[in-house]
């Protein structure tokens, strides 16, 4: 191309791009082979579209999206049809002419399309009917539900800019073509005709761990389909865990039922010991230790059936002087198992908490640790002040072989566990405890190194 005709590449013609770009009639540019090198800002909006959505590839973008027909009049009269991004297409008279500079040379083509059987009888009401066709598109642009219309032939006529987002497309490269193609490119599950037939689906997108739900909507015009699309990932996410949260809370209601017959049964037979200890006092020690150990079970129940109703006492607790009174039964079973126990207890503000509680979930933690870790291993147990948390955390870290990271994002769910004679409880109960004080519990593990577990609690008002 001729680089006095090349205006769009060069600065010195600005000038004419700016002179039509203001004008109130609908011009195209050409170069003297009849390519376009430049469309007005009043005839692209007609179309439903700016400079930012064409770039500088006027021509590719008239003839493979505007163009709809065009018929030879004249000499230099052209009877032509172009689509508009809103789905329906206009008839213009378009005529061409030279534009000449002051000294007579021809720089260029200039085109000027008028409306065949305009209902249009001023510039007024042109841009009337531009802010009607722009301010109803651009709410649904403004949407985050993708919609894409389509015609009889499948070829794509409209698709707003959630509906780009949603597929990751560009809409220059989708404008008019195979909806089933571009349907496909994104999952090759995706059929349009079961979309049709079922009216909604939802779908797998691959390697992206998104779902799109695609639904067909009515568009009251028989010459047009609509496909809604809609990113419900979150959506079906929220109603697995309403769906597990359901399960808990049921799995929670039979355990209430369990632990109060056991309850029921072991006060009962505590009952009928201390009957026959009235009667029968020959060996009164074999009997108080029945009665003492019904007692530790009735005291154990309770505890679990206080967690599963959410009791909340709060004791003031000075947590370093409560860690050392209950590591006396912890620090004599890891003699037992000839594991090395290390403490670092920093001063630490009063936190909130019942004694007994924290007491189980100590038991829980160093129990899983103790499992973990073979004769000479190691655990530490550290407390400190976290300000910017402005919680206290117990870190509890071993040595054992740790947890890899598929099972890792399950420990604390309930009835999960790799044990033969585990029952999956412990930790989702000690999450459960501590969710109730403002606290929590969180585990880093690496499989063959070790775990970390940090126990945070809130501080007492």
């Amino acid at each position: 191309m001729d680089d006095v005709v090349r205006l769009s590449e060069s600065s010195k013609y600005k000038w004419i791009f700016d002179l039509v770009d203001v004008s109130h009639k609908f011009i195209m540019l050409k170069n003297f082979e009849g390519e376009v090198i430049y469309i007005n800002n009043v005839l692209l909006r007609l179309l439903g579209f700016n400079h930012d959505d064409i770039g500088e590839n006027y021509d590719f973008f008239f003839k493979n999206f505007f163009l709809n027909d065009a018929k030879k009049v004249e000499e230099n009269i052209y009877d032509v049809t172009l689509n508009s991004r809103y789905g329906f297409t206009l008839r213009f008279k378009m005529v061409d002419n030279f534009l000449n500079s002051d000294d007579g040379n021809r720089i260029c083509i200039i085109s000027t399309l008028n409306f065949v059987r305009s209902e249009f009888n001023s510039v007024g009401d042109i841009n009337a009917y531009l802010d009607l066709l722009y301010n109803r598109f651009r709410i649904i642009d403004m949407v985050d539900t993708g919609i894409i219309l389509i015609d009889k032939r499948k070829h794509i006529e409209y698709v707003n800019k959630a509906a780009c987002n949603l597929m990751n497309v560009d809409y220059k490269k989708i404008f008019h073509k195979d909806i089933v193609k571009l349907l496909k490119s994104l999952d090759e599950s995706i059929e349009f005709d079961e979309i049709m037939s079922k009216k909604i689906v939802v779908y797998n997108i691959k390697n992206s761990g998104r779902f799109l739900s695609i639904e067909v909507a009515d568009t009251y015009d028989d010459k047009f389909f609509c496909l809604v699309i809609k990113d419900v990932t979150e959506k079906l996410r929220f109603g697995e865990i309403i769906e597990k949260s359901e399960k808990f809370n049921l799995m929670g209601a039979l355990a209430v039922s369990l632990i109060h017959e056991i309850k029921n049964s072991i006060t009962s037979i505590k009952g009928f010991l201390q009957l026959m200890q009235l009667k029968d006092k020959s060996d009164p020690a074999y009997f108080d230790t029945i009665i003492s150990e019904s007692d530790r079970i009735i005291d154990l129940v309770m505890s679990y059936l206080g967690v599963m109703r959410n009791s909340s006492d709060e004791d003031e607790t000075d947590l370093n002087d409560l860690i050392e009174k209950y590591m006396v039964l912890i620090e004599a079973e890891a003699r037992q198992r000839q594991i090395e126990i290390i403490k670092k207890l920093n001063e630490v503000p009063v936190v909130k908490i019942d004694n007994n509680q924290l007491k189980q979930i100590l038991l829980n933690v160093f129990q899983n640790a103790f499992q973990a870790i073979g004769i000479g291993g190691k655990i530490c147990l550290t407390t400190r002040f976290n300000s910017y948390k402005n919680k206290v955390i117990i870190k509890i870290a071993d040595n054992g072989c740790g947890i890899d990271r598929e099972n890792l994002k399950k420990v604390a769910m309930p009835l999960f566990t790799t044990k033969k004679d585990g029952t999956g409880l412990g930790l989702s109960i000690c999450k459960n405890i501590l969710s109730k004080y403002g606290g929590d519990l969180k585990i880093l593990s690496k499989k063959g190194v070790g775990t970390i577990v940090n126990i945070y609690l809130e501080l007492k008002k």
